[in-house]
């Protein structure tokens, strides 16, 4: 092995994908492993590229190798940099900006280059500990990834076993049953209070259409991972036994409703959201929404944004609407309002699990539908307060139409669920007092079915009055409880009160 590592340079290429594993390893739970191939492809290519194209006119593999790193680590390096040193000055000059940084790249490399061929004339003595070094790099990532994976894969197997509540099969017309999540979406008092918007109208809306809107509800938990993972399994994580994100991501794949409701012969229906913690791509029902081969995925942008394709995707951003990062966002968000209008008119009993990434950021929809792009890293607070309202004010308006065209084509009157798995995000406030209290609205069909709900009920105790209202089960109601965590720290919960004016 050794032999084979001081006659072959192949750090080049290790280097290149290097940064893709290290991205990998810090996003792994919230991105599906697949998403990973074509980056890697693209990085080796290039690294092959610009080997090829140096080995070609200077006929030497050791040098050739040595040389290609250079504009390959700069190249990798580029955007990392800019993001973190994006707008400082040196000396009052602004240095980060790719108008400045792009050039001085270009010339940093040239004169490394430079340097390279004029002085290091024995390539080859340095190629083995170059090849050990590129190698000792992706350790730890490979090893984070690995390890992942197979903590995922333990707890999906065990969550697929998740309890079934008992209910009757025998019941006739079953109620179609829509949970529908709105990321981020705040409770009315604080978005009156924190952002000076009057949400009645909506709220008034949903009441007259004959829904329940409990004025003081609260999130259990101020994540997705962990709220979601406890409402679609009625239940706190502790009970549970959820002590990290991948029994936590089985949880919330493969909980205790989604059994439930397949067990009483229901087909469950979801969507794509970007996020692969809320993706259950092996529903009976998983709608696409016209992506093609080169629709980036959000892991895809991301990477391209730590290389020197940075300079790209910034300029796309500025100049269109249509870049590709918010374009498949928006494709997503339509795509599912269009589905939840489609599937009343359908056949089958379906569960539907409707997570949208709205109003949480980024920030893509305008008031009235139109293109929005902010960056949230540059962007003042009013800008970011006023995109998140406008994307409130948006889906409001989508979410009425969904529920009139659910309630006016289901043949049996359904069962309806929206809230938001949390309130406003991180990038607005990191006070409970505003971050925890959601908007919390019930259509549950019949006389006095609404009887178990209260002002301050939470998305813990939601399934639990489904349950045993509609399919004969006999779930105890939980103390509505909830426990914030700040954003840098989602391990460190501690019990809060209710906020409830």
């Amino acid at each position: 092995m050794a032999g084979f590592l001081k006659k072959h340079p192949l750090y080049p290429f290790l280097f290149a994908i290097f940064p893709v594993l290290s991205l990998t390893a810090n996003n792994i739970r919230q991105i599906f492993i697949g998403e990973v191939w074509r980056p890697l492809l693209f990085s080796l290519l290039l690294a092959l590229f610009v080997y090829g194209l140096i080995y070609l006119s200077i006929r030497n593999s050791y040098h050739a190798a040595l040389i290609a790193a250079v504009p390959l680590f700069l190249f990798f390096s580029y955007g990392q940099i800019y993001t973190e040193f994006e707008g400082k000055e040196v000396f009052g000059i602004g240095v980060f900006r790719h108008r400045v940084l792009l050039p001085l790249f270009i010339v940093l490399g040239s004169l490394i280059v430079f340097w390279v061929v004029r002085s290091v004339k024995t390539a080859d003595s340095i190629t083995y500990p170059l090849n050990l070094f590129s190698i000792f790099l992706l350790i730890y990532p490979a090893f984070t990834i690995t390890a992942n994976l197979i903590q995922q894969f333990i707890s999906d197997s065990a969550s697929r076993k998740a309890d079934v509540v008992p209910g009757s099969e025998a019941i006739v017309n079953k109620p179609d049953v829509y949970y529908i999540i709105l990321d981020g979406y705040g409770r009315q008092d604080v978005l009156l209070k924190k952002f000076g918007f009057d949400n009645s109208e909506f709220i008034d809306g949903l009441r007259a259409r004959g829904f329940y809107v409990a004025e003081c509800s609260q999130s259990n938990y101020a994540h997705t991972l962990y709220s979601l993972p406890s409402s679609l399994n009625y239940d706190y994580l502790d009970t549970l036994g959820a002590t990290n994100d991948a029994e936590r991501m089985s949880l919330l794949k493969y909980g205790s409703v989604r059994s439930t409701f397949e067990a009483l012969g229901y087909k469950v229906v979801a969507f794509p959201t970007g996020w692969s913690m809320t993706e259950w791509t092996d529903a009976d029902i998983y709608t696409d929404y016209g992506r093609t081969f080169t629709t980036l995925t959000e892991f895809e942008t991301l990477f391209l944004d730590t290389t020197m394709l940075r300079v790209w995707t910034d300029y796309d951003r500025l100049n269109s609407q249509t870049t590709p990062y918010s374009s498949a966002r928006r494709l997503r968000v339509l795509s599912m309002i269009e589905t939840l209008k489609e599937l009343p008119s359908r056949d089958e009993d379906y569960f539907v699990f409707a997570h949208f990434v709205i109003p949480h950021p980024p920030y893509s929809f305008g008031a009235d539908g139109e293109w929005l792009e902010i960056n949230v890293n540059t962007a003042s607070y009013e800008e970011i307060s006023h995109a998140y309202i406008s994307q409130i004010i948006y889906i409001n308006r989508e979410t009425l139409q969904i529920v009139d065209t659910i309630l006016s084509e289901s043949d049996t009157p359904p069962i309806i669920i929206i809230q938001g798995d949390h309130g406003p995000p991180p990038d607005l406030t990191n006070d409970p007092a505003i971050r925890m209290p959601i908007l919390n609205a019930y259509y549950l069909p019949g006389e006095g079915a609404a009887r178990d709900l209260h002002p301050a009920i939470t998305p813990v105790n939601s399934f639990r009055v489904v349950l045993n209202r509609y399919f004969e089960s006999n779930l105890p109601l939980l103390e509505d409880k909830s426990f914030f965590a700040p954003n840098q720290d989602h391990e460190r919960l501690g019990l809060i009160s209710n906020s409830c004016p």
